[in-house]
């Protein structure tokens, strides 16, 4: 099998060749650039977000509960899923960012 035969069969051309070899070329020396060390971008917004959310869904649970409010036990019923669906995310970017798990025992 000579230069211009693939191992498909399919023979190229000088042009597609050339087109080819420079197209491989380029992409051996495209490299994506490395990630910046730390803490990925808005990561500090998840945390600030989620001591939010479990402030406004305390106050919700406290005051609707005293007060027998049907609407306050609704909005809380709707934030705290919300904070619970957060905060798992939060522990998740947490124990990703500690590296492997290591038993205590």
């Amino acid at each position: 099998m000579d230069d211009r035969d693939r191992a498909d069969g399919v023979r190229l051309t000088a042009r597609e060749r050339a087109a080819l070899a420079e197209i491989e070329e380029g992409l051996r020396q495209d490299h994506d650039p490395e990630p910046a060390p730390g803490r990925p971008p808005g990561g500090r917004r998840l945390p600030l977000a989620v001591v939010l959310m479990l402030m406004c869904s305390t106050a919700l649970a406290v005051v609707g509960i005293r007060t027998s409010n049907a609407a306050l036990l609704w909005c809380f019923a709707v934030l705290w899923p919300l904070t619970v669906l957060q905060t798992v995310r939060l522990l998740g970017r947490w124990i990703r960012t500690t590296g492997p798990f290591t038993p205590w025992f």
